[in-house]
Order: structure tokens, then sequence, then C-alpha cells
């Protein structure tokens, strides 16, 4: 095993440009959820990135197979029946859409002063050809191994997961495994997160004051841009985005927005203060009493994304990334007891949290070795995050961002430095090493 280990660097180089090309490849591959057509549930860019790794997995001396259009696999180690255990990583080949903020050409891959530009380099296709790297350099050295190991490749997880029901349907899950789809040490604990819109009618006509209400409005992230035309006199806002999970980070353009409207008249103006003095530029709910907190996961997290004008209506979206020791339950009722009898409230997408065994012996073997390779601290942590962790039994995520890491996917410019890239098949080098042999 030592002697192994004592290769990994002279390996890495000898095959590091070949990856890199093979990033290239999958990065230039625009594979933003689609309608379904035939043969592409999720829509033709993710098939086609689908192809892609399966073409190369094979082409890498890995056994290859796939389920319904939306799942694919590599596979190594002995070789079995469906109904035998496997070691799982699971991650994604979607990537969110392409807005106009981007100094770099999204869908190619720029490396400049030792980081990596792209969109997907880091969530998740860098780390995807970073695990599949570091079990071809495993395969490349001869190494016997006791047990199987299975990469998938999904292709709707930043549209809700819903390829994953399809291969639980054929596939039995791992008895273990990890999502390299959110940051280091190992991810123990997710957030609840409910997503929803609250809805005024405006009965009184004094919806006439506003001529239009414009912006890029997505769950994805905060928005750093919007207009409002009142009485014909349009006001620009702009700020700087970041993704939902991160609204500390953003200077999102809606609160200021809503202080602008505040002095509407009517209905219309009743609605604007409440969201002024109830959301505002608040990321934790406070003034909604919803300012829960725990020991485990810290504090509730409140992301103002939406607000729109549909027909006589205003509705604003948030999403709520609760402790994991809340529930939805009691995070709706407290929001609705603060809502007036003229609001109605509609639930757009709901996860519940998730908390997996961190003292289980992957877990800890995989938490020492972080540590051992970084120097870092290596204890289980909790997320805001939503991986495919909550949609795979006995997974969690690890990696690829690192500590101090945070907003950077989802935006433009999305990057990766090169020496992380190595870092993370460094570390899940040494982790399958030390879960298969």
């Amino acid at each position: 095993m030592k002697k192994v280990r004592e290769d990994f660097n002279s390996l890495f180089l000898e095959s590091k440009d070949e990856f890199l090309g093979y990033l290239q490849q999958l990065v230039s591959i625009p594979s933003v959820n689609g309608n379904e057509t035939f043969g592409a549930p999720f829509g033709v860019g993710p098939r086609r990135a689908l192809k892609f790794m399966l073409a190369l997995s094979s082409q890498l001396g890995f056994r290859t197979g796939q389920v319904d259009n939306c799942v694919g696999w590599a596979e190594f180690g002995p070789m079995a029946s469906r109904s035998e255990e496997y070691f799982g990583v699971l991650g994604h080949l979607d990537v969110v859409d392409v807005v106009n903020d981007w100094q770099y050409d999204p869908f190619d891959l720029t490396i400049e002063d030792g980081y990596i530009y792209g969109r997907g380099v880091l969530d998740n296709k860098g780390p995807m050809i970073s695990a599949i790297f570091a079990l071809y350099l495993i395969k490349k050295q001869g190494v016997p191994l006791k047990k199987r190991i299975r990469i998938m490749f999904g292709t709707d997880e930043e549209m809700g997961s819903r390829d994953i029901p399809h291969y639980l349907k054929v596939e039995q899950p791992p008895y273990a495994g990890i999502t390299p789809d959110c940051k280091f040490p190992i991810v123990y604990g997710e957030r609840g997160l409910v997503d929803l819109t609250i809805t005024k009618i405006i009965t009184d006509g004094s919806m006439d004051q506003l001529d239009e209400l414009t912006g890029e409005f997505n769950h994805s992230f905060l928005p750093d841009y919007a207009t409002v035309t009142i009485n014909g006199i349009q006001t620009i806002f702009k700020g700087d985005k970041s993704p939902s999970n991160a609204p500390d980070l953003a200077d999102n353009v809606l609160p200021k927005l809503v202080a602008h409207c505040r002095d509407l008249q009517g209905q219309t103006g009743d609605f604007f203060r409440w969201i002024h003095e109830k959301i505002g530029q608040q990321t934790n709910g406070e003034n909604l009493g919803l300012n829960y907190q725990d020991f485990e996961s810290g504090e509730l997290q409140l992301s103002f994304y939406s607000l729109k004008i549909v027909d006589n209506k205003l509705q604003l979206s948030i999403s709520m990334r609760y402790p994991v020791t809340i529930s939805e339950h009691i995070v709706l009722a407290q929001l609705e007891s603060q809502m007036a009898t003229t609001m109605s409230l509609t639930i757009n997408r709901n996860y519940p949290s998730i908390i997996r065994h961190k003292d289980s012996d992957f877990v800890k073997r995989f938490s020492k070795i972080y540590a051992e390779d970084t120097k870092l601290d290596g204890a289980p942590v909790t997320t805001t995050g939503v991986t495919y962790a909550r949609a795979m039994p006995n997974i969690v995520a690890f990696g690829p961002s690192f500590p101090g890491q945070k907003g950077i996917a989802h935006k433009g410019n999305e990057w990766l430095k090169l020496s992380d890239w190595e870092m993370m098949t460094e570390i899940y080098y040494d982790c399958f090493l030390s879960e298969l042999c």
C-alpha cells in the first residue's frame, strides 16, 4: 500500500494533461436541462454529456451501463451480479444555464494563472473527471481490489434529481458512497429546504401604478439586476449575484426594489411595505420569527430570489434552509402566522433535512485521509446545500470545495484551482484505495 501511494504524484503528472483534455471536451457540451425528446429525458445537452462519459469510461477500460438515458456508470473491481454490494460515487453532468456575466467562454476550458474556468468545472464536471481519474490511476497500477466501485453519472441534479428514481427502480443503491458535489470535509447532514411563493391578489386597482417589473429570477441564485417602471418612470437596480445557498454573499437587488416601491398606494403599497418590514435585507428570517438555529447546523437561511407581477397578483418567492433539528411544519406554521389573511402560500419544492452516521467506518476513514492529505481539520460538517445525498440512500457529500471557498457555482466565471483539482484527485485516490483494497 505504501509503495502504491508513493507513486501517486508521478502517475498524476503523467496523465494530467490527458484528463484536462477530457474535462475540456466535457465542459464544451452545453448540458443545460432542456425539453424531453426521444432518448433524452432531460434534454439533448445532458444526454450528450452522458454519452461522452460512457464512451470515455469504456475507452479507459471500465465496465459501463446506464438506465433510461438518465444515469450511467463506470464500474471497476471484482465482477459481480447486480444483487451484490458496491461502493458508489454519484455526481452529475447537467449544469445550470449561462447568463451574460462571463469574462471567459463558459463552454470552453480556460486555464489562467493556476485557475480553471468554465461552466461545470466545479459543479460538477471537474469533480467527476477527478473521480474517474483517481480510479484510472488505481487501475493503471494494477492494484487488486476486494470490492466493486461504481462511479455514477446523473443528468438532472440541478432540476430536482428526477433521474435517481429511474436508477433505483432497476439498480440497488450502494452500501455506502459519496457525492463530490458540495464541500470538504465529509458532510454528514444537510439542512432542510423549502422553496415557496407568497401571492397577494390586488383588488383595489392600485396595481395600475406598476407598469412593469423585470429581472432574471431563478431559485438557483439571488439576482443582481432588476427594473421596475412606476407611472412610466423606469428605475434600474444592480447588485452582485450569489448562489441561493449563500445569500450573505449577495448584493441582492430585490430588497432595494422593494424599498423603492414601499410608498405606492393601496393594497400594492401595503404588500411592498410588508415585504420591506418582514424580509428586507435579512437573510435569517428574524423579522418573521424564523431565526431558528442549532449547534449542529447553525441558523436558518432565507433567500429572497423572485418578485413578479402576474395579472392582478404580486408574487414573491423565497427559499429557506432550516436547521437539521427543526421541521418544515414548524417553519411554515411560523411564516403563515406572519402573513395577512389576503395572502396565500404555495410550496414550489421541498426537501427534509438528512443526517447520516458520522461515526461509520468509512466516514471516519475518509475524514482521517482528508486530514492527512490536506493538513486541515477533517471533522464531519453540515451544509446548506442540496445534493444527491437526499435522493440516493447511503450517500454523503464529500468535496469538491475546500474550506473558505463559497459562492462559486451557478455564477459567471465559475472556477476551480488547478492545485485543488490535483488535491481532490489525491484525496479520492487514497479514499478509494482504503475502501476497496
